[in-house]
């Protein structure tokens, strides 16, 4: 009776167990799938830059307006996941072309259009301010749609971006309007209502309902398509709000793997998939998605994107660089354990070369061991030399903080002298009766800041190149020889050196480079589109810049 108890309670431990098992199964396939197709990348996009030549080619070899404007937007749709910049310039070019306002609603559509993409590439106000110029009137039920979605994409992506949580809900509650709004204007068969309807009744606890409607439309756009990314992102937010968190994963890789496959650089799937590698405690997949996902918003341009995976890169390199650490630590006792054992084993040769000298076997045997013996000196020598090269490469390091930590005091000493001067000339003032409208300019006087901030800077200028002595040639290297940068006599850097030196210590945002160039968001917007301009590669130029040594 017993062992019949046991036998049904083993096959109901395996017909539980079981279902974990497989859903580990796929998902460790799914990642190898992801890491295969990443491996693909730039043959999907020289696929998608080949589409975009033909698209060229075939605009200049039409005269036809209607023609030229169906091509134009197959460009725009080609760009607007690919690369902001390219998706607004073919924008702006339609909206100025006269044939444009021959074409019923097209204006209207092409100016929703570039509200989409604003809000896309984190540009809200941008966004914002382009709906709120558009005519209602010129808004036809046509263009009801496209105009309720882009309103909820730049309201859900506000909701995201802000940090203050009074805010966001607001923000969340605009959406929402617009949801309804959207609800009752679209089609119960279009892609819209599957992606804002079905997402709001998940919000409102109708998850299953939402999940059967999604699984359904998934079906009928194949991988690769931005359509399959969208559907299988929001099936993966839904599952994970429903508290599925393998069916989460599952549908956020086939998401991740969809952008890959059709080159789409304006993507969140990276940046979620990093953060679920790295609470599964796979650090390095976490650190080389999420790399990825700042390499592809830096591509596309998406400044929120960036900002989003920014905020997290810290904590996954800091894992990541422990982990390197770890293994470094187990080589090194490796090698120490190999050189013990290599002490061990040329005594054991000595002592059988003393008892066999005399028999030609033995000394076959020594012979045999010699040679063995010159093969483990040579990968000792090996590594060592490895371990040597790690060793000076510490050191550099080492003699790189020291540099730091000196001009760091000496900074700090000078403008501590600075204020005890500035201190003593008001107390001499003081002391010396000096009226109350003396001591007011002397306060109101900006030199000592300027002088501080001028130390400041002239110390940062030295940093840089003590770290990058060939920083100015390689940066003038990467402009058109007509457009380099010319120092004035007696500068090391300028603002605009200055600039593109911190996004090469690893500032990008904006914000940060303002703050620290005292200046503000927009000019540091303006300096970095103006030098795009003049690079000999502009869409490449500031990847370049990170990568000068």
């Amino acid at each position: 009776m017993k062992s019949c108890i046991y036998l049904v309670l083993f096959v109901l431990l395996l017909a539980c167990g079981r279902p974990d098992y497989d859903n580990a199964s796929d998902l460790k396939v799914l990642y190898e799938e992801l890491d295969a197709e990443i491996a693909k990348s730039d043959e999907y996009e020289n696929m998608k830059n080949e589409r975009i030549i033909q698209l060229r080619k075939a605009y200049d070899l039409t005269s036809d307006s209607r023609q030229r404007t169906a091509i134009i937007n197959n460009l725009i749709t080609e760009f607007e996941a690919y690369n902001a910049d390219s998706a607004l310039y073919y924008v702006s070019y339609n909206l100025h072309r006269p044939d444009i306002k021959s074409i019923s609603d097209e204006y209207t559509r092409l100016m929703i259009k570039r509200a989409d993409i604003f809000a896309h590439a984190g540009l809200f106000s941008d966004a914002l301010l382009i709906i709120q110029t558009i005519p209602r009137d010129s808004i036809t039920p046509a263009l009801l749609e496209p105009y309720y979605s882009t309103c909820c994409a730049i309201y859900q992506y506000l909701s995201e971006y802000t940090d203050e949580h009074e805010t966001a809900l607001e923000y969340v509650q605009h959406r929402t309007l617009y949801a309804d709004s959207l609800r009752n204007v679209v089609s119960p068969d279009s892609f819209n209502h599957t992606v804002y309807v079905m997402a709001q009744k998940a919000r409102e606890g109708k998850s299953q309902e939402a999940i059967d409607e999604l699984l359904g439309r998934l079906s009928e756009y194949p991988s690769g398509t931005r359509e399959y990314s969208i559907l299988a992102s929001t099936l993966a937010y839904i599952y994970k709000t429903a508290g599925y968190e393998d069916e989460y994963k599952r549908y956020l890789v086939l998401s991740a793997i969809s952008d890959v496959r059709g080159a789409v650089k304006e993507n969140m799937s990276f940046r979620e998939v990093a953060t679920v590698m790295f609470e599964d405690g796979d650090v390095e997949r976490a650190n080389r998605y999420l790399k990825k996902s700042i390499a592809d918003a830096n591509f596309y341009s998406a400044l929120m994107r960036n900002a989003q995976s920014s905020k997290m890169l810290p904590v996954i390199d800091e894992a990541y660089t422990s982990l390197q650490n770890r293994l470094t630590g187990r080589l090194r006792l490796m090698v120490w354990v190999s050189s013990v054992l290599s002490v061990f084993l040329i005594l054991a040769l000595i002592f059988m070369l003393r008892q066999y000298k005399s028999l030609h076997k033995a000394n076959e045997k020594v012979n045999h061991a010699n040679e063995e013996l010159s093969t483990m000196s040579m990968q000792l020598k090996e590594a060592n030399t490895a371990l040597e090269q790690k060793n000076n490469e510490l050191c550099e390091y080492n003699r790189t903080k020291e540099q730091y930590a000196g001009l760091f005091m000496e900074y700090c000493s000078s403008a501590i002298s600075a204020l005890q001067h500035y201190q003593q000339s008001l107390r001499v003032i003081a002391t010396q009766g000096g009226s109350r409208a003396a001591l007011m300019k002397k306060l109101e006087s900006s030199e000592a800041g300027d002088e501080l901030l001028k130390n400041f800077y002239g110390k940062f200028d030295e940093a840089i190149l003590n770290i990058y002595p060939s920083f100015v040639d390689k940066f003038n290297a990467l402009l058109k020889p007509e457009e380099r940068v010319i120092l004035k006599s007696g500068e090391i850097l300028n603002t605009e050196l200055r600039l593109f030196a911190l996004i090469r210590i690893g500032i990008d945002d904006s914000g940060q480079i303002a703050k620290f160039l005292r200046c503000s968001i927009s000019t540091v917007y303006t300096y970095r589109s103006k030098m795009k301009k003049r690079a000999v590669n502009p869409s490449d130029f500031e990847s370049e810049v990170k990568n000068i040594t």
